[in-house]
Order: structure tokens, then C-alpha cells, then sequence
């Protein structure tokens, strides 16, 4: 039986190697680093250690401490160093903690993962173990572990959530390198399953303080007075018998006997379908009655039957789910949207002043009838200026008002003609060109009543 030694408090004088980390889970992941530790510590002739958070650093839990510490024996672990996640120790900076921790301990070595952190504001990682290893005062040496993947992804204890959320216990278990299990009491229950449905069942509380699976229907493993049954066991609520209490119920293949106050273990396999509501009782007890005959497909069977049954759980929920959505939040885009647009029609100001953020189709709308009024003026003044050339030039002030006012009373040559072969030109555009022909043909005007007035002194 391995020592648990409380950190600040108890001392451990043989020479020790130690894994830090928090090993809320122990997954894969961990596990690598767990045999690699104990191979450098039986080489440097050391004794193992392990760091682990008694309750974690917040949220439920896949397993409880005792149980974690039931998992390192197997690695020939000598001591937990045990923590607790209080405000006082998250306040202690990175490099103090290690030397508290050498201050009660007799450390050779450390060894983690990659990724860990340590230290107020997590600012203590892996260099930051390094460099103190490196300082010859210190005495110490670490080694410094990567992180294991699967499937491209790293393995960590929030993946493993994450499988469990989705009913994907399957992948749960391969991160876990067992099958996520819960121990817990065999409780009296409602009897229904013996006296109406003919699968009698046991029912287990399902701890508080662990993370809970999907609610489903499972492939289950029930261990009880030391022998392992195949099992389907139901996590949720009982709809056909309209009660919602969530509860963990097993039916145990093959057994028969009393196990009421006993403990027993029941560890999950592959989700099957989900919960539901049936018609009546023989329902579903026709529906148990499938779900048990699926125990006796062979593994590979039973795998590729039911190992995507989790997806399509999910489907049929996105399913039910989606039309609801959707009557709900039509009615009100319904109605509203009409108001705001007939609003913004209607009312004289807002047409006057229009802002960028409007509808295209709407600008337009406005902007065409204004074309077509404007083209016939323009039209009418190429006529005259072509009766009379200098009474068709305008003044490049006299411009710049007709374009402010949209319908000119006159206009250039140069204007009407741009009209004429595109009628769908911007207004900018023709106005900056009446502008440019305004100073050339102003400029020429002035160059000839000067070449005037010089000939009319010649002749004089």
C-alpha cells in the first residue's frame, strides 16, 4: 500500500523521482508517463512519487482519489504527494513550490509531461522545471515526457469529457486505456422492471461528484460479489412511467440473487440508442427484450452495430428539435419586418435622407424617375445651342447650382451630348465633365475677345 504524504506537511527521506501533474484521470497519456518513470526510477535505484490534486482543481471528476491511487500500484508507485486546490496554493509562484516540495522531500528528480503547468498564473512549464534542474545548487534532474496522441489529437482528461458528453464511450475507454466505470450502492428501486416489465434490475446512485455519461442506453459490465456479468444498464429518466428522476439502473444477463446494500461496479461498454417515451409498458419490454439479445453478438458484431449509435442519437434529437425552432421564430420576422419597411417608404423625411445602409433596389427606385425628368431638359438644351453657340455656354457657376438641384435649367453642349450617347452615366461623373469643358471653353472665349480688342486698336 502506497503513502500518502500531504503537501507542506509530511516528509519522505529516501531518495525519490517525482511526476508532477494533476492526474484528475488517469488516460493514456498518463499511463506512458507512469512507465516511463518507473523504469528511471528503478534504474537510478530511486524511490516513485506522484503529485495528484485530491479533488482536482474544480468540476466533477472521472474518478475519485481513492480510486486513482488504486490505478498507480500497478506502477510500483511508493507515494502520493497530495494537494489540495485551495486559493492559498494557487498563490504560490512556480519556483517556491519546488522548494517546498524539496524542503519536505528528498527529490533526485522530476519528470511530467510537456504541456504542464504549474504556479501562480500557471506561469511555472516545463523550461521553468529545466532551468532549475540546471542550477547545479539544486541537485536535481528532470526529463521531460510528450504528450501521446490519438487519431491526430492530443490525450488529455477534457477529451475524454468530451467522448463521454457525445455518448461516445467506445473512444472514452481507448483514451482511458480501461472502461469508464463507476462503483457505487445497490439501492431499492420502484420494482417495475420485476414486477411489470419481467427484467428485474438493480439500481446504483450515481455519485454527486462524478462526471456524468449521456443519458442512454449502454452495453454495460456489472461486477458484483466478485464475478463480471454482461449487462444493459439505462443513466436518465424512466418517460414511459413518467418519472423523471435521473437514475442508473442495471439488468444483469444471467443473474439471479439478492444484491440490496451490496457494492458493485458497473463499467460501460458502447451506448445502444437513446432514451424515449413508449406507448405502454409491453413496449418496452418487447424494446429491452432486442436490447438483450444484442449482448450475444460476438464483440466485432455488436461493434459494428452499434459503435455509431451515438451519432445517430444525436441526429434524431437535431431532428425533433429543428421544426420546433423554426414555427416559433417565423411568426415573428413575419410580422415585423413588413412594418419596418412600409415605415421607411412611406415617411418623406427618411426618402429624402437616405443613408448607405438602405437596400439597393430602393436607392434605385428613387434615382430613376430623376433621370428620366432631367434628360428631356438636356435635350431641349442641345436645340438651342445650336441656334446659338454663345448663348449655349454656361458659366461654370451656374452649373455647379443646376447639378446641387438635380434638374438643370441649362446646360453645356459637352453635357447633352454625354446624355445622348449614355443616358445611364452618374450625374458626378457629368458634372465633373461640364466643369472641365466650362474652363476650356471659358478660356477660349476670353482668348478671342482679346485677339478682338487687339485688331479693332490695329485698325483704329
Amino acid at each position: 500500500m502506497l503513502e500518502i504524504i500531504e503537501f507542506g506537511k509530511d516528509e519522505y527521506a529516501f531518495p525519490s523521482l517525482i511526476v508532477l501533474g494533476c492526474f484528475d484521470a488517469i488516460h493514456e497519456g498518463h499511463r506512458e508517463l507512469f512507465k516511463k518513470a518507473k523504469l528511471q526510477a528503478k534504474i537510478n535505484g530511486l524511490d516513485l512519487g506522484v503529485m495528484m490534486f485530491r479533488e482536482g482543481k474544480g468540476g466533477k471528476l472521472l474518478y475519485s482519489f481513492d480510486e486513482r491511487i488504486k490505478m498507480l500500484e500497478k506502477y510500483n508507485v511508493k507515494f502520493v504527494l497530495a494537494i489540495d486546490f485551495t486559493p492559498e496554493f494557487k498563490d504560490i509562484a512556480p519556483l517556491d513550490f519546488l522548494n517546498e516540495i524539496e524542503d519536505k522531500i528528498n527529490v533526485k528528480a522530476y519528470m511530467s509531461g510537456k504541456d504542464f503547468r504549474f504556479g501562480k498564473g500557471a506561469k511555472g512549464k516545463s523550461s521553468t522545471l529545466k532551468n532549475f534542474a540546471e542550477d547545479e545548487e539544486n541537485g536535481v534532474w528532470y526529463m521531460p515526457v510528450k504528450d501521446v496522441m490519438c487519431d491526430g489529437e492530443k490525450i488529455s482528461t477534457t477529451l475524454v469529457k468530451s467522448c463521454l458528453d457525445s455518448g461516445d464511450v467506445m473512444r472514452a475507454n481507448a483514451l482511458l486505456g480501461e472502461p469508464f466505470y463507476l462503483d457505487g450502492q445497490v439501492s431499492e428501486g420502484a420494482h417495475r422492471g420485476t414486477q411489470i416489465l419481467g427484467f428485474p434490475t438493480v439500481n446504483i446512485v450515481y455519485p454527486e461528484w462524478k462526471y456524468q455519461i449521456r443519458h442512454g442506453v449502454y452495453k454495460a459490465l456489472v461486477t458484483a460479489d466478485g464475478e463480471q456479468y454482461s449487462a444493459i444498464a439505462n443513466f436518465g429518466a424512466c418517460p414511459t412511467f413518467d418519472d423523471d428522476r435521473e437514475v442508473l439502473e442495471a439488468h444483469i444477463k444471467d443473474f439471479s440473487g439478492d444484491l440490496y446494500g451490496k457494492a458493485v461496479r458497473v463499467s460501460f461498454i458502447c451506448y445502444m440508442r437513446a432514451i424515449k417515451k413508449f406507448a405502454s409498458p409491453e413496449e418496452l419490454a418487447s424494446q429491452l427484450a432486442e436490447d438483450k439479445a444484442a449482448l450475444e453478438l460476438p464483440d466485432e458484431d455488436f461493434a459494428a452495430r452499434y459503435a455509431q449509435a451515438y451519432q445517430v442519437a444525436e441526429e434524431e434529437s437535431a431532428t425533433k428539435t429543428q421544426p420546433s425552432e423554426v414555427q416559433t421564430n417565423e411568426p415573428e420576422v413575419v410580422e415585423i419586418a413588413p412594418a419596418e419597411v412600409i415605415t421607411e417608404e412611406i415617411a418623406p423625411a427618411e426618402q429624402q435622407d437616405v443613408v448607405p445602409c438602405q437596400p439597393q433596389p430602393e436607392e434605385a427606385e428613387i434615382a430613376e424617375p430623376q433621370s428620366e425628368e432631367v434628360a428631356p431638359t438636356e435635350q431641349e438644351e442641345v436645340e438651342v445651342s445650336q441656334e446659338n453657340d454663345l448663348q449655349a455656354e454656361c458659366c461654370k457657376d451656374e452649373m455647379c447650382a443646376a447639378a446641387d438641384e438635380t434638374v438643370a435649367d441649362e446646360t453645356c453642349v459637352c453635357a447633352a451630348e454625354s446624355a445622348e450617347t449614355s443616358s445611364e452615366q452618374p450625374a458626378e461623373e457629368a458634372a465633373t465633365e461640364c466643369a472641365l469643358c466650362d474652363e476650356g471653353e471659358s478660356a477660349a472665349q476670353t482668348e478671342q475677345m482679346q485677339e478682338d480688342t487687339t485688331l479693332k486698336e490695329n485698325n483704329d
